[in-house]
């Protein structure tokens, strides 16, 4: 009961609060709590999608026009996002395991040559 009106008073609070701290650093707190959610190798129009749907289930939409961000303010958000995402890092050769034969060629397994 308690959470529920901390929820609606929020909802309601939310237009104010975003108009008071400005449209820049309100993209800036979008962008702290989106980047772990935002894919890498997505689609932007899907993700786009996505994040225009969380809006609408939070209820936060009001708070989101009340300080001015469009729908081609997320976009560019989301695709700055992608952009500083890293990618996974990829071996190029095949991993050598303990007891394979040493890639050095001596004829030792890797273990007792060049892995100690």
């Amino acid at each position: 009961m308690a959470f529920d009106i901390f929820k609606g008073l929020s909802k309601a609070m939310g237009p104010l609060v975003a108009k008071r701290i400005g449209k820049e650093e309100f993209l800036n707190q979008l962008r702290e709590a989106w980047t772990p959610v935002v894919k890498a190798n997505t689609d932007i129009d899907q993700e786009v999608t996505n994040a225009l749907d969380r809006i609408k289930k939070s209820g936060f939409e009001k708070s989101f026009k009340a300080v001015g961000v469009t729908g081609e303010d997320i976009r560019s958000l989301l695709k700055d996002i992608q952009s500083n995402k890293e990618t996974p890092f990829r071996r190029e050769s095949i991993k050598v395991g303990r007891n394979d034969p040493c890639p050095c060629g001596s004829g030792k397994k890797y273990k007792k040559c060049c892995g100690k």
